[in-house]
């Protein structure tokens, strides 16, 4: 009897772990009333795709991966490319998020800051001015950087915490069933000259999991140095040469020294309801602990941050948060009196709301303990102790063309989602916020805020990143949190016009003045004017399984045409007007689709990866027939997900796949339309690989992103060589994009922003080789505005196929005018303005586009009757 209770249960407990990991898996692609936050289903995505098929990211596989690259692959540089170095293109208007601040002890308006996946920045104007940040290279793959600490009084002596970890590994299931992490921990770097050079102080670059989020130095004796990490507190009595685990209880989120008696320390644990959450005292250096349970909330779900009075020990302050969906959120702010022995609940003030796991802080004015700045969502501040919080901050934005120096809305606005406030070392009325847009900062006390993000490039992008055809200082992407913005040459981008995660694009290839939007779970926008008005164009089929970034495409040849992907793909062919469904309205394979493209040439051939979804692995799909039939050309290509897919611009049959993960490979190519597939990936690192583009003009030339940077082969995947020189230590490569007018490569990072590059020209040998000509050059037509006629004129660098045709505002071919092989040499060509039927046009704007080889440029023209 006991033995079928015991079986009973154990079947009992796999069905609701199955049923919570469902449920998880469906608000994580879906989102339904109750939503987790947007932060959690982001960092829930990133950190999938990484693991899959495991519960978490190997212990050294991002490292391992960062070495690989340095020792094998040889950098394909300015002097051996023909090719310049990354440039950065910002936005330099707007920040990513942030997660630690600190000042230099010897000199305040010097303040540096650690980025989410962007590594460490520094300014030494305080944060003014529109280019006030540079970013500081440690020589190792730092991307988050989670606490910054100084030596006492010494601006040489520099610690920083690494790794964004919000959940203890691949612990329970539901909806921590995944680790909730931004990005791969190394341990923690020292420098001992001001940040020039950088060592290991601990070194867990083969233990990536793990995550430093405090590291604090004894104010008396700055060789004793503590460390609150994922593992539990540890210290080092050297100087950082060594470190001991001082306190087992794991995910310590904050930690805080007694000033006057350094042997008290209290520490801050847990998240997710981890092993032993709670406040932890020692009194003894670190040798005994005890639990702090008087006055506090007995259950939790959140994390813990502290702060303790520079002017009266005795008072410290916590911030406890519990939220994590939309329905169960909570917030505690506590005080002892006693350092940190009792406590009391001072506020239940709800500031941290859903994302109590996530980011709320407290900061203590260095000179009046009863004076608190309680963060989370938005801004609050209390005078009286805590007993009455105030909140200061809104969350309005502006939109368009914010300068780099801000405002980037009204005087009481400060972006959302804040993770760390400090108060300036000399004047309290000066107080410093990192949150998910950046830097922010009040000069007066919290009456008003202001934005610090002048040259801070610090942004994450997604991928579904777009560039014109027609115009080469014009892109589109989305960003985590921070909306959708546009480049069009200046440093200072157009933001925040759409939604709140910015998700995939597109740009007309005819008119760069129409391009699309979306945000989470395809929610796709257009504008028609260049981004000055959207309006909403949405496939059906919003309570179907979808992607929290779904893709979309629109096609080359007729971009009228777009594909929308769900767990069913839709189809319109009035540029988003009405959609309707491929393949008789039958799932592919019943997952979300994940990853798209369509032939540059050819509207009717669309590719399709889905994610991996309820225990069913990823597929890739293939039609040649627009969506009425899908063909399933998974073959032998890995259990991951899927990274992206890139179409030969010459080739509709010749198309390449990255996939994510590790312990797999990551880049194949087929020739024939993926009813086989060849892995390109041997000579590569074992990294997730996001992003890949062929050159239009060389398309044996393949352009690969990976979690550490750019790779770039010559020969279609034969051999690689690192394609980095001028980026940051490591970079998330999310998505690549050509310029094609003026041969530019451009990456959209997650964490650095944009950069740009000048694609490689012809290659002969790889030691020697240089950019040859453009291809052709098309002039204006004349004259412009003409009736009855136009005289249309080109040059053809070199002999090609060359076809003219003019289109319609619909993107509709209303006549081609020249398709055959033509010499090199000008060429002219005249239009009456009539279809290919021999009809005269009505009045009104046409384009004309010239075709010569792989490249493409169109124009437009004005007839008036």
């Amino acid at each position: 009897m006991n033995r079928k209770r015991v079986l009973l249960i154990s079947l009992l407990t796999l069905f609701i772990g199955a049923v919570s990991i469902s449920l998880f898996k469906i608000r994580y692609f879906t989102g339904n009333t109750h939503k987790p936050s947007g932060a959690y289903q982001a960092l829930n995505f990133w950190s999938q795709q990484r693991a899959y098929p495991n519960n978490s990211i190997p212990d050294a596989g991002f490292y391992r991966a960062f070495e690989y690259a340095k020792q094998n692959l040889r950098r394909l540089g300015t002097r051996n490319s023909g090719s310049d170095s990354w440039r950065a293109i910002g936005p330099k208007n707007l920040g990513g998020r942030t997660l630690a601040l600190a000042f230099n002890p010897q000199n305040p308006n010097t303040i540096y800051a650690g980025s989410a996946s962007g590594g460490l920045w520094r300014s030494k104007s305080g944060g003014r001015g529109p280019a006030a940040w540079e970013y500081i290279p440690t020589g190792y793959p730092v991307l988050a950087v989670s606490s910054i600490a100084f030596a006492p009084g010494d601006s040489n002596t520099i610690y920083i915490g690494t790794g964004e970890v919000y959940n203890y590994q691949a612990a329970g299931s539901g909806a921590a069933y995944r680790s909730t992490r931004g990005t791969y921990g190394l341990g923690i770097l020292k420098s001992v000259d001001g940040g020039t050079s950088w060592s290991k102080s601990l070194d867990w670059s083969y233990n990536q999991r793990r995550g430093v989020w405090v590291v604090k130095i004894n104010p008396l004796n700055p060789n004793t140095v503590w460390a609150g990490t994922t593992e539990g507190t540890y210290k080092s009595k050297d100087g950082g040469q060594s470190w001991t685990q001082f306190h087992n209880v794991i995910m310590v989120n904050d930690l805080v020294i007694n000033p006057v008696d350094t042997n008290t320390v209290i520490v801050g644990c847990g998240n997710f309801a981890s092993t032993g959450y709670g406040i932890y005292r020692t009194t003894d250096g670190g040798a005994n602990w005890t639990k702090s349970t008087s006055g506090l909330p007995t259950t939790f779900h959140g994390k813990i941050q502290l702060d303790i009075s520079p002017s009266n020990p005795d008072i410290v302050y916590a911030s406890i948060g519990n939220g994590f969906t939309s329905s169960s959120g909570a917030s505690w702010l506590c005080r002892s009196t006693d350092g940190g022995i009792t406590w009391s609940v001072r506020s239940t003030v709800d500031y941290s709301k859903w994302q109590g796991w996530y980011s709320h802080d407290v900061a203590v004015n260095p000179v009046n303990p009863n004076e608190v700045v309680a963060i989370g969502i938005e801004i609050y501040k209390s005078t009286n102790g805590g007993s009455s919080l105030l909140m200061k901050s809104s969350n309005t934005a502006y939109s368009g063309r914010i300068p780099p120096e801000g405002p980037e809305g009204p005087p009481t606005y400060s972006h959302v989602d804040h993770h760390d406030v400090i108060y300036h070392p000399t004047d309290n009325n000066i107080i410093y916020f990192a949150n998910d847009g950046g830097v922010f900062r009040t000069i007066d006390g919290c009456q008003t805020f202001e934005s610090c993000n002048g040259g801070y490039q610090s942004s994450q992008f997604y991928n579904g990143f777009s560039s014109a055809e027609t115009d080469s200082l014009l892109s589109i992407g989305g960003f985590q949190d921070n909306s959708t913005a546009i480049y069009d040459g200046q440093p200072a981008w157009f933001v925040r016009l759409i939604g709140g995660d910015g998700a995939w694009t597109a740009i007309d290839p005819l008119n760069p003045a129409v391009m699309y939007g979306s945000w989470q779970y395809l929610s796709i926008v257009r504008t028609n004017d260049g981004g000055n008005n959207w309006f909403n164009i949405p496939p059906p089929g919003s309570g179907r399984l979808t992607s929290f970034i779904a893709p979309f495409v629109l096609a080359h040849d007729l971009p009228q045409v777009l594909y929308g992907g769900r767990d069913v793909i839709y189809k319109s062919v009035n540029g988003g007007v009405t959609w309707f469904p491929t393949n008789g309205g039958a799932v592919l394979d019943g997952n979300p689709a994940l990853a798209m493209a369509v032939s540059p040439q050819n509207s009717n051939v669309v590719y399709v990866a889905t994610a991996p979804y309820q225990f069913n692995r990823s597929h890739v799909f293939r039609t040649t027939d627009g969506g009425i039939n899908w063909t399933n050309i998974t073959g032998s290509l890995p259990d991951r997900f899927p990274g992206d897919i890139a179409v030969n611009p010459t080739n509709e049959a010749n198309v390449y796949i990255t996939f994510s993960g590790y312990g797999s490979p990551h880049v194949f190519k087929s020739s024939d339309y993926g009813s086989t597939w060849i892995d390109i990936s041997q000579s590569l690192p074992d990294i997730p690989t996001n992003a890949i583009v062929i050159a239009p003009q060389f398309p044996n030339h393949i352009y690969i992103g990976t979690d550490i940077g750019v790779h770039v082969s010559v020969d279609s995947g034969n051999s690689w060589y690192d394609f980095s020189d001028g980026l940051p230590d490591a970079l998330i490569v999310m998505d690549l994009s050509i310029s094609p007018l003026n041969r530019k490569l451009r990456i959209a990072s997650h964490g650095n922003g944009a950069y740009e590059r000048s694609l490689l020209g012809a290659i002969t040998q790889i030691a020697e080789t240089g950019i040859i000509s453009t291809g052709f050059e098309l002039k204006q037509n004349y004259p412009n505005p003409f009736n009855p006629s136009t005289r249309i004129e080109y040059t053809l660098h070199h002999a090609a196929w060359a076809e003219l045709s003019v289109f319609n505002v619909r993107g509709q071919k209303i006549k081609t005018l020249i398709s055959a092989r033509q010499s090199a040499g000008t060429k002219t060509v005249t239009w009456d303005g009539t279809d290919f039927r021999g009809q005269p046009v009505a009045a009104g704007t046409y384009f004309y586009r010239l075709k010569a080889g792989s490249l493409v440029q169109a124009k437009k023209m004005s007839l008036i009757r």
